[in-house]
């Protein structure tokens, strides 16, 4: 992250399976099943490592008339942290990584939400990820508007991603082998309530 620090490491890395997302906005709801947080990290240069944190509540402020007044709280149990091994999930759980025991949630708070064009947006924000707080941009791309074909009723899709440094957030272990850059990523579905 630069002065505006553009997002993630192994941590809210972006795919929301959720704890309990809420009624997303008057006359909207958040789907669930079909709302994601995950995340990938650098490996030794080569590859990168992908994960997701499996709980995690959404707050949602959504105006279909006027996005830019939209506004979203994301709370993340960290603890539910996924990256398809066991015992490395257990490290990140652990005080050298985020701590989970005293740092249980990581939280993004936006504070305003800026129209680029008709389908781009940015989304700015509070990111806290073991008790230290940094702005963060996401870009994001209202993927589409159509009616679902099983409910029928109308439903509108996000997608978001941002770069953060894991070092300015404390997260500093194995800086040879894991890149100091994490991608953050979110998916987020809409359906318009009957």
């Amino acid at each position: 992250m630069k002065d505006r620090h553009s997002t993630a490491f192994s941590s809210m890395v972006l795919a929301f399976s959720s704890l309990a997302p809420l009624p997303a906005f008057a006359g909207w709801d958040l789907d669930p099943s079909h709302t994601h947080v995950s995340f990938q990290v650098g490996h030794l240069g080569v590859s990168q490592t992908p994960g997701l944190f499996r709980k995690f509540d959404v707050r949602m402020n959504f105006d279909d008339k006027n996005i830019e007044a939209s506004s979203v709280t994301i709370t993340i149990d960290a603890a539910s942290i996924d990256t398809v091994s066991a015992e490395r999930d257990a490290g990140l759980r652990g005080a050298d990584w985020f701590d989970t025991v005293k740092y249980p949630s990581i939280t993004f708070a936006s504070t305003a939400v800026r129209r680029v064009d008709d389908k781009h947006y940015v989304i700015s924000g509070n990111m806290t990820i073991r008790g230290t707080t940094l702005p963060v941009d996401f870009s994001t791309v209202l993927t589409n508007r159509k009616t679902n074909p099983f409910l029928k009723v109308p439903m509108v899709g996000f997608y978001g991603n941002a770069k953060i440094k894991r070092s300015d957030f404390g997260l500093m272990q194995y800086p040879a082998v894991i890149s100091d850059e994490v991608d953050l990523k979110f998916a987020i579905e809409l359906l318009q309530k009957p």
